[in-house]
């Protein structure tokens, strides 16, 4: 049985939510048929992206009812984030969580 998140599974899938937008689609375009023509089409990327997304959800979810795969757990998920770079702050925050539920036991 394969342990994945749902966001994880939906970026293997090539429908990563950084996809969603171009952050550089304002920049140096003039104001015009051009730049309508460009949003418009990065509209319709977006559209399908979702789209897209909501299939391959529907997807996730019915391979974890069925048993093929499953969502890590909360501990994994600690665990997962713990072994991050250590100057970030989720990475600290899991690692003192994790610390914290080994003390308790």
């Amino acid at each position: 049985m394969q342990v994945i998140d749902e966001e994880t599974y939906l970026a293997t899938h090539n429908a990563s939510r950084q996809d969603y937008g171009d952050a550089a689609l304002h920049k140096n375009i003039p104001i015009g048929n051009i730049r309508k023509r460009l949003v418009e089409r990065q509209n319709a990327k977006d559209c399908d992206l979702t789209t897209r997304r909501e299939a391959l959800r529907k997807e996730y979810n019915d391979k974890v009812i069925s048993g093929e795969i499953r969502p890590p757990t909360r501990i994994e998920q600690l665990i997962a984030t713990a072994s991050g770079m250590d100057e970030k702050a989720a990475t600290q925050a899991a690692r003192r969580l994790l610390e914290k539920m080994r003390k308790s036991e």
